[in-house]
Order: structure tokens, then C-alpha cells, then sequence
């Protein structure tokens, strides 16, 4: 009775009519997320997605509303306004992963942008791009009859397109450190690009490739959501091959370019003996991110390591930043913590990443998990995070 979690589940406003309505609920819950449908013409004002079902509905989306749409209908009826456009309802089982990967990309563009803007208030100017020589796109999945005609297209436009005839050898490839992108293109759920993406993530690689799925719809019902959710892209396979391509050669394009010079910090924005960023870099972009945070109603989460006095800060401090994603920023709070913060991260998240570094750590380690609520400020919740009483695993036992 009390293992059912499904109000737990993340939330979708769905948009659609009788008896579609009830029938696409139903196919949703199976999903792993919770739908809820929309009376009317008004979408509440939240973070959660938008399913719009074009057989029975329309809707459009405000300016400057920054959730995700989902569109479900035939191939020529997506719109403009759609991030994730479904032709069949069969294609809503992976919904939950693709909303997910989608969800991170988002995630990840907003933080970079942030992080600029921080970097500029210490004197650093963004770094300028420039290609890095011909792009390479390593290729993983047998009986594909438009891997031919992929590989001329991007060939075109200076793309050299490998494959790799086994998942060991495509495993190869990627340490020796020459493809930053690798497109997985599995045609049953046990072959060697599906073995491949079920452990992508775990491969020790310097800098871990830009994972893109290509999906054909036989194919995806066949795959679990975690295993999809692996995947840093999803792109459908169906119908016109050139948008394929198109896609594929934007995420080259863009994993291949280069700085033009090496980020630099001020002594003021660094943290010398940690490496990490210092307490007033820390100060500026928390707040940034605090009021990106009210702006779009999401979750933001901190928290404090205590440090111990023969800790070797350098290398708690690499414990630690080898478990954050690309969004997470670590930076040293004051003499006796470490501080991470974690935008668009609920409580829950954060507490799992806290008990990750405590086992990295191998001791029993000291730290505090707060959430952003309203009446916080700056002070207040970094205040919080150094106050007595943090928890350890000797504490919860």
C-alpha cells in the first residue's frame, strides 16, 4: 500500500479532449510520469512540461515561456513551438526518458550561460571558439541501410563518419581520445550499440563523448527508460533522413570547437589550495543562480563537506568534482567546508549526491543538505550550510 510512489512521479500537463484524453493518461502513468490535464486555454505558470495532442487540441505556448512542449500527431503537423514531437502514442513509453535528456541540455546551456556572466563580474572575458580540425562522429549499429547515405552527407560537410564493428572495439575508439561524438543506432534492444550505451557512462575517458540514440520507432519500445536516459540525444529515425543528418552534424559542429584561449581566473574567483572557486565567486553565482531559480519556479539545492584537519583538500576536492555533472559547482565555503550547488535539484537529489561523496570519501563525513525555499537570501542560506549539527553517517546510523 505504501510502496506506490506515483506522486512522486514528474509532472505533465497534458492537453487534449475526450476519450483521447483519458487513454493518453492512462499511457502516461505507465510512462513514469503523472499527467494532469488542462481545463481551458491556460497552462498553470510552472516549470512542468506540456503534452499537446494535435489530433483533438491545439495550444499556444506564451513568449518567454521556457517549459518543454511535447507535440504527438502525424510528422507534418509538429509546429515550431515543439521540443520533443512524437508521430505515435505507441512512442509515449519513452517519453520520461526523453524528456529527461532534454530537461539536462536545457539545464546545462542555462548554467553555462550563468557561468559567463559570473566570469565577466571577475574580469574574464568568454573564451573565443574555433574549429578543431575535420570533425570525427564514431558510428555503432548494424542493419542500417542509411548508414551509407548518412556517411556521404556528412562527408559533405567535413565530417568523417567511423564505424565500428563491436561495441569493445567502439569502446577502443573512444580512449584513444579522437571522437568527442559517438552515434549509437541500436536494432533490437540486446545488440552491441545497446550494450555499449547500458555502459557509456562508466568508461574511464578523460572526457566522456557526446551520446547521441537513434531511435527508430520498432526499436523503442524494446528499450528501458534507464538505458535510454543514458543517451545525451535522442533522434528519431523516420522519414526524411536529411533532418538525421542535419542533426548529427550539429552536435559535431558544436563538440568541435575549441577555445581560442584557456580560462583563466582571477587569484580572486580561485581558491589556491583546493582548485576549486573561491568563497567570492561562490557568493556571486549563487546568487545568479538563486534568482534564476525564483524566475523559473525550479529547485536549487546546496551543500556543505566538513573538512577535517588532515584532510588533503586537493584530493577531497577532486573526490568530490569527479561526481558532479556539468550544471554542479563546487567551490571552497570557507577554511573548514567545502560548498556545492545544484540547480534545478530537489532535496531528495541532493541528499544522494552527499551520501555518493561520503562513500568516495571511504570515512564518515559531516555534511548538511538545504534547499532553497523563498525566504531565503545569500547570507541566510550560506549561513545555513556552516551552522552546527550537520549530519554524518554516524549520526544517522
Amino acid at each position: 500500500m505504501f510502496n506506490d510512489q506515483s506522486f512522486d512521479a514528474p509532472i505533465i500537463h497534458v492537453v487534449s479532449e475526450s476519450p483521447r484524453l483519458e487513454m493518453l493518461q492512462a499511457r502516461l502513468r505507465q510512462s513514469g510520469v503523472r499527467p494532469v490535464p488542462v481545463r481551458g486555454s491556460y497552462l498553470p505558470p510552472d516549470t512542468a512540461p506540456a503534452l499537446i495532442d494535435l489530433a483533438t487540441r491545439e495550444m499556444a505556448i506564451e513568449a518567454g515561456d521556457q517549459r518543454l512542449v511535447v507535440t504527438l500527431g502525424r510528422e507534418e503537423a509538429s509546429t515550431a513551438q515543439s521540443d520533443i514531437h512524437l508521430t505515435d502514442v505507441a512512442e509515449l513509453a519513452t517519453l520520461a526518458a526523453r524528456l529527461s535528456i532534454r530537461q539536462r541540455e536545457k539545464q546545462r546551456r542555462r548554467e553555462i550561460e550563468l557561468r559567463s556572466q559570473t566570469l565577466a563580474e571577475f574580469g574574464v572575458e568568454r573564451p573565443r571558439t574555433r574549429p578543431q580540425g575535420k570533425a570525427r562522429l564514431l558510428w555503432l549499429g548494424h542493419d542500417a541501410p542509411f548508414l551509407n547515405a548518412i556517411k556521404t552527407s556528412l562527408k559533405e560537410s567535413d565530417i568523417n563518419l567511423v564505424a565500428a564493428i563491436s561495441s569493445l572495439t567502439a569502446e577502443d575508439y573512444l580512449e584513444s581520445g579522437r571522437f568527442k561524438v559517438i552515434a549509437l543506432c541500436p536494432s533490437q534492444a540486446d545488440d552491441e550499440a545497446c550494450k555499449l550505451l547500458a555502459r557509456i557512462k562508466q568508461i574511464p575517458l578523460a572526457q566522456p563523448p557526446q551520446t547521441l540514440l537513434l531511435l527508430r520507432r520498432e526499436v523503442s519500445v524494446q528499450l528501458d527508460q534507464k538505458l535510454l536516459e543514458q543517451a545525451d540525444q535522442i533522434i528519431d529515425v523516420a522519414g526524411d533522413l536529411e533532418t538525421v543528418a542535419a542533426r548529427l552534424k550539429h552536435a559535431c559542429a558544436e563538440l568541435n570547437m575549441t577555445s581560442s584561449s584557456r580560462e583563466s581566473l582571477t587569484s580572486i574567483a580561485r581558491d589556491a589550495t583546493s582548485g576549486l572557486v573561491s568563497r567570492a565567486y561562490l557568493e556571486t553565482h549563487l546568487q545568479a543562480q538563486m534568482d534564476q531559480a525564483d524566475q523559473m519556479a525550479a529547485p536549487l539545492c546546496v551543500i556543505s563537506i566538513d573538512l577535517k584537519s588532515d584532510d588533503d583538500v586537493r584530493e577531497v576536492a577532486h573526490k568530490i568534482k569527479a561526481l558532479l555533472r556539468d550544471t554542479d559547482l563546487a567551490a571552497r565555503l570557507d577554511v573548514n567546508h567545502i560548498c556545492v550547488t545544484l540547480p534545478d535539484t530537489p532535496y531528495r537529489g541532493a541528499v544522494v549526491l552527499a551520501r555518493r561523496i561520503e562513500e568516495a570519501m571511504d570515512r564518515s563525513v559531516a555534511w548538511r543538505v538545504i534547499e532553497k525555499r523563498q525566504f531565503h537570501t545569500l547570507k541566510s542560506l550560506l549561513g545555513g550550510l556552516t551552522a552546527r549539527s550537520g549530519f554524518s553517517t554516524e549520526r544517522r546510523a
